[in-house]
This record gives C-alpha cells, sequence and structure tokens, in this order.
C-alpha cells in the first residue's frame, strides 16, 4: 500500500491519505451484472468493507446500480486525478452511483428514493456522508465521513462497524467470502467530433467529474463542438497534442485505465 500528493494535499477532504491504485480494491455487488460496475475501485481494509456493505445496500434498497447499460458503467471510485483537488476518490474513499441520472450540481432524484437513502444513512450509524448534502448537490457520490480515518488508516469507530457488518450486522455481507470476478479489459474506443453512442456518453459523464471546473457537457453520447472544445482543455493542461482526438493517452488523462 503507497500513498502521495496530489495537487499539493496528502490528505482528502474526509481525512484520509491519499492513495495509489495498489492500495485499493475492487469491490463486488450480489446481484448486479458486475461488468459495468467495473470501475467501483476503493481503499482496502475496513473501508472496503463499509463502502461494499453501503453499495449492497443501495443496489437493494435504493436502485440498480447496473441502470446504465450502453455497453459502458457509470458508477466510480477510487481515481487518479481530479478536478477537486482534495477530492476524496484521491484517496479510494468515496463511490458514485449511477452519475448520468444525477449530474453534479443539479437535484434530479425522487423523493422517495432520498428518503430511502436517509434510512440508510441512519443505519450506517454517521459512517458514511451523502454529497446531496454540501451546498452543490452531489446526489450521485457517497464517501467515508469525517472521523472515519486515523493516521494512515481505519479509526476504531470504522474498524468496529466493519467487524459487525461482517459478522453479520445488516445482513449484508456474505458470512464467506464470495469470490470476486476480474472484470475483461475494456479496450477504450478512439472518439472524435462526429462519434455517437455510450462510450460518448461515458466519456462525457467522465470530463463532467473529473473536471468539473470546466467541464459541464450534457450528456447525450453525441461528440460535437462542446464536447471536443473540453477535450482540447483536458489534452493542454495535462501536454498532451492538442487535437481533440481521444485515444488512449486521452483516455488516461481523464482518469480512465
Amino acid at each position: 500500500m503507497t500513498f502521495r500528493t496530489a495537487y499539493g494535499n496528502t490528505h482528502s477532504e474526509n481525512g484520509w491519505r491519499i492513495c495509489n491504485r495498489d492500495a485499493c480494491e475492487r469491490i463486488y455487488v450480489p446481484g448486479a451484472d458486475n461488468q459495468f460496475l467495473a470501475a467501483m475501485i476503493v481503499r482496502s481494509g475496513p473501508s472496503e468493507v463499509v463502502l461494499r456493505a453501503w453499495a449492497i445496500w443501495y443496489h437493494r434498497n435504493v436502485e440498480r446500480l447496473d441502470l446504465f447499460k450502453s455497453g459502458v458503467g457509470d458508477d466510480w471510485g477510487w481515481s487518479a486525478a481530479n478536478d477537486v483537488a482534495d477530492s476524496n476518490h484521491l484517496s479510494g474513499t468515496a463511490l458514485d452511483f449511477n452519475a448520468v441520472q444525477y449530474p453534479w450540481g443539479q437535484r434530479t432524484m425522487p423523493t422517495g428514493r432520498k428518503q430511502k437513502i436517509r434510512e440508510g444513512l441512519n443505519l450506517f450509524e454517521g459512517n458514511i456522508f451523502w454529497g446531496a448534502d454540501w451546498a452543490r448537490a452531489d446526489e450521485m457520490h457517497f464517501q467515508l465521513n469525517g472521523g472515519t480515518a486515523s493516521g494512515d488508516g481505519a479509526s476504531d469507530k470504522l474498524k468496529a462497524f466493519a467487524r459487525r457488518l461482517e459478522s453479520g450486522h445488516l445482513g449484508l455481507l456474505a458470512a464467506s467470502p464470495v469470490p470476486i470476478p476480474t472484470p475483461a479489459p475494456v479496450a477504450r474506443p478512439t472518439l472524435r467530433r462526429g462519434s455517437t453512442g455510450g462510450e460518448v456518453a461515458y466519456l462525457q459523464a467522465q470530463l463532467n467529474r473529473m473536471f468539473a471546473s470546466y467541464s459541464k457537457l450534457t450528456v447525450d453520447g453525441d461528440f460535437g463542438p462542446a464536447t471536443e472544445s473540453v477535450v482540447r482543455e483536458v489534452q493542454r493542461r495535462s501536454s498532451l497534442t492538442v487535437d481533440g482526438i481521444v485515444g488512449p493517452d486521452t483516455w488516461r488523462a481523464a482518469g480512465v485505465k
């Protein structure tokens, strides 16, 4: 497990050390189509236990986590880069669910779902924070709350709650571990102006998530002038060839491995 400094920060907003991918693992949600959850990567240890349990509870009680079935996923976890300098995604302690449905800065979630989420937050005893409670709403976003970190790892409070979950509390985690399938690598296509479809929608949503200060695209699956403009800005800031074409290097700059 290794740590790093990102954008001058050693810790994310919730107090967790910013980490590399080797500190994380992919979570598995029983009953979901996990090929669409391939980017749900979180910090290993008690943080993984609690976030996995939250994802399972949400999937069972609020809505499915694999709704966006156009060949790509819109459920996200750890990221190497982010437009928010102290994002909790950088420490692997945050998850975004069904992001295309719930654009950052907008309140689009139905009342019934919001009420159900509040029930779940109470069940998780303050260990999970919902981004809808920020001044700029982020209804897709859930993270480990402040007070769940200590030193380079989990607080005693989080460790104790994780142990309870693993012992059957809330009935979310199997008594014996469920084998986690390894998704096949996803070959990202080269995209440019005129491209359409699910991969473009995924790119647009990812750009809005990673570079929110200047990417406010409509997620419509149509690679038009606005999408090209944002791609060029990402390339410029990443010292890449500024051509508006999304190939392997630009995909990586957008946080997609």
